[in-house]
């Protein structure tokens, strides 16, 4: 034993002295600790406070620097507006400012919002030139003018069958201003009766299911809804598929989602019949996934379960898609908000008779839909 021990071990005064002053010494060590923690979260307070300074005079810098472009740059444009055209070539196309910006949200109404006239191309006669094929600008452009004459609540109307017929050039032109789903927008088509359609936002849509008309029974009934792709009364090949679209399931809300095969009769489709009033079944060439159950169906099979979602807890959003390969063999897909996917091979069954596998939504409640893209590039 060391000399100092011994010392402690025999004098019991000492013994204690020395613990006291290993205690204090393990006080102080943690006093110490103590004391560098609150530095540190002292420090990264400060810091966090000073980057948060800094970010409220960015935004304020960026704000002033907007209203200062504003100022500089005004929306002078009038709907009253007569703009001149040349368009690919074709002069004398005349047309309102209002007729041209009517969809807010579009690169086309951006582009003769009025603030950038002054920097758009234009012709030795002063015409704004638009590089666009004079034809498809021209249906365009009769599209836009029986909208603004076909008013309604929330905006204009044009009937399905004098919308213009779908093309590969025409579309890809609608892309480019963004145009597409002002022009072909949400086409849901079910059971009369059973539910509403609402455009709340540009290319977005509210579906409510119809409570039911007896009066001890206000829950909303089941409505299933389809999107075909005959609705524009086309011949084959020119189509407008979707490739993909985002249902969002309202809290509370419950139903199905998916692809399925089912007779596409354009505005007479009625898929509820074709599911014979269950989403539980299993349809050959099709694939959709149960909300209340958390399970997805595929023809004979179960491609997942378990899914991680809680309708009766919170909102459920979805993303369904359609890619690659031929009308043979496409892989169709339902993508989770948490990342996880379930897809099944299906066919297309294009060949020539009524069948086609469509987007369709089975819900008891209110479901929102956004972001449709469409198959172009299988268009004529």
């Amino acid at each position: 034993m060391p000399p100092n021990e011994k010392r402690h071990a025999d004098d019991p005064a000492l013994a204690r002295a020395s613990k006291k002053s290993r205690a204090g010494d393990a006080v102080s060590e943690t006093t110490t600790s103590s004391e560098s923690i609150t530095d540190v979260v002292s420090h990264l307070h400060k810091l966090l406070e000073t980057k948060e300074k800094e970010l409220k005079e960015r935004e304020a810098n960026f704000d002033r620097r907007v209203k200062s472009f504003e100022s500089t740059h005004p929306s002078i444009g009038s709907d009253n507006d007569v703009i001149q055209l040349n368009v690919g070539g074709q002069t004398n196309i005349a047309v309102l400012r209002s007729t041209l910006t009517q969809f807010e949200d579009s690169m086309l109404a951006a582009k003769f919002s009025g603030r950038w006239d002054e920097s758009l191309e234009k012709d030795r006669d002063g015409n704004i030139f638009m590089d666009e094929d004079p034809e498809n600008f021209s249906m365009l452009l009769k599209f836009l003018r029986m909208r603004m004459k076909h008013p309604r609540e929330g905006g204009g109307s044009v009937p399905q069958r004098h919308l213009p017929k779908p093309s590969y050039e025409f579309c890809s032109m609608l892309e480019y201003y963004n145009l597409m789903q002002g022009v072909y927008g949400h086409y849901w088509v079910g059971a009369k009766d059973t539910f509403t359609c609402e455009e709340i936002a540009y290319g977005t849509v509210s579906l409510c299911s119809m409570t039911s008309e007896s009066s001890d029974d206000s829950a909303p009934k089941m409505a299933t809804v389809a999107y075909p792709h005959r609705s524009l009364l086309c011949e084959y090949g020119s189509e407008l598929k979707l490739t993909e679209f985002i249902v969002e399931f309202e809290k509370g809300t419950t139903g199905a989602v998916g692809w399925i095969t089912c007779t596409d009769m354009g505005d007479n489709t009625n898929i509820t019949g074709q599911l014979k009033g269950s989403e539980n079944s299993m349809y050959q060439n099709s694939m959709y996934l149960n909300i209340a159950e958390r399970k997805a169906y595929g023809w004979k099979s179960i491609l997942g379960e378990n899914l991680r979602m809680n309708h009766t807890e919170e909102a459920t959003k979805l993303v369904c898609r359609r890619s690659g390969g031929t009308h043979q063999q496409r892989k169709y897909s339902i993508e989770l908000a948490d990342g996880t996917k379930v897809d099944s091979i299906l066919s297309d069954l294009d060949d020539g008779n009524d069948y086609r596998v469509l987007p369709m939504i089975s819900f008891s409640g209110k479901v929102t839909v956004s972001g449709l893209k469409y198959a172009i590039d299988e268009l004529y």
